[in-house]
């Protein structure tokens, strides 16, 4: 070995020694004291309707699952510190299931709350602690129950939650509603869905929060409903290129719908989306994660790649609004069950798309219709009536003659 070699290798032995020394070396984070957060969190916990519930403000204000209050009003509630009150619904959300309710708090009586914390700082391997009444066993001695986990994943999609947190803190029937809780006792999340196997009712090792994030952008408007349900939001008009695996490059939009808030906003045929409010959109699946947690109103900031550079657009997202297509299509005869337009209202989104009475709808939004029952058939005249929202781009084939037309229908 020649001596520059050696050298060499004497030269990064030492440098890896003064790396370990210098983590060696660091200060370690002071391990947390469960027992002491639990006796923290425990007054704030909220024991509703045989589920768990958290407060947020001393004056009462309080969060659950809105699958917890069901479509009650008024409920019993007792606190983790013993006291029992009336609360009533403020609002809502069925879709993000979240509702918040107000205790009836006597003059002058304030209640423990727990802090809001930043869901966005969370890292996969942070400890939580997941505060709940699971199988009511609350019940047998007046206190929720306190089960420790980490992080498992963040940015999510579990069904109607999406951007929500995974852990593998124990969750179980009756966790629902309780908080989700960091070392330091702020709330970073709702808990509220486990993952099961085999349709046992019981957790299998995930359960799914509903981000803090998300609860930021709902609460005052919660608040404010006045016991009725607030809206989720869409950013309406665009249609995107079918691609067949989900990648950075399969958020492109193929189509701007005229007169839509997209087309508003200054999207254009081509645009990849890439970054939405900060956050990287990798493909079409955590695009659709990120826009389902926001209300109706909310305005975002997009960054779209376009040949010339990036381009940050300002996006109002609204509520999805059903679209009458005005199309009457005629029962299925004999064998042949493909939709026959028998009629087309004046000025309605089928009129504007061109469509004419005696068509053959043989290719509904990119796909070309296939019924084998007439149950299929009768499930997509349904969906034409109630699925379409304004702002939908879809494109149609119909048959005419002996011709097919391309016809884009775009829902008004």
């Amino acid at each position: 070995m020649s001596r520059h070699r050696g050298l060499r290798r004497v030269w990064m032995r030492a440098a890896w020694l003064a790396a370990a020394g210098s983590v060696a070396a660091a200060a370690p984070e002071a391990t947390p004291d469960i027992a002491a957060l639990c006796v923290q969190v425990r007054p704030a916990f909220v024991f509703i309707a045989g589920g768990s519930g958290v407060l947020m403000r001393p004056d009462g204000l309080m969060l659950t699952n809105d699958h917890v209050i069901e479509n009650r009003r008024t409920f019993d509630v007792r606190l983790g510190d013993g006291r029992s009150f009336k609360a009533k619904v403020l609002g809502r959300d069925p879709v993000g299931d979240l509702a918040a309710l107000q205790l009836d708090l006597p003059e002058g009586e304030t209640v423990p709350h727990l802090e809001l914390g930043d869901s966005k700082a969370l890292r996969v391997g942070d400890e939580v602690l997941a505060v709940g009444n699971p199988f009511a066993l609350g019940v047998l001695d007046q206190a929720p129950t306190f089960t420790l986990g980490i992080v498992s994943a963040v940015h999510h999609t579990q069904g109607t939650y999406t951007e929500c947190i995974v852990t593998d803190a124990e969750l179980n029937p009756g966790n629902s509603g309780g908080p989700l809780v960091n070392m330091a006792g702020e709330v970073m999340g709702i808990n509220g869905q486990i993952s099961t196997r085999y349709g046992l009712r019981s957790n299998t090792g995930l359960g799914f929060a509903i981000s803090a994030r998300q609860i930021g952008l709902w609460l005052p408007l919660l608040e404010a409903a006045e016991g009725g349900e607030v809206k989720h939001a869409i950013l309406a008009g665009l249609d995107f290129e079918s691609r067949e695996r989900e990648t950075p490059e399969s958020v492109v939009v193929k189509d701007v719908a005229d007169g839509s808030p997209a087309a508003e906003a200054g999207f254009l045929p081509g645009d990849r989306i890439v970054e939405l409010d900060g956050a990287a959109v990798a493909n079409g699946h955590r695009l659709a994660g990120l826009l389902g947690i926001y209300p109706d109103g909310q305005r975002v900031s997009v960054v779209v790649r376009r040949a010339a550079g990036d381009v940050t657009l300002a996006a109002l997202l609204t509520a999805a609004r059903r679209c009458r297509v005005g199309l009457d299509l005629g029962r299925p005869r004999g064998a042949d069950l493909l939709p026959v337009v028998e009629g087309v209202d004046a000025g309605s989104s089928a009129a504007l798309a061109g469509v004419v009475v005696g068509d053959v709808i043989v290719a509904f939004g990119g796909r070309r219709l296939e019924f084998s029952s007439r149950d299929e058939r009768k499930a997509f005249d349904r969906a034409l009536r109630t699925s379409i929202k304004v702002g939908d781009i879809v494109p149609l084939t119909v048959r005419r003659g002996d011709d097919e037309v391309e016809l884009r229908l775009v829902a008004k």
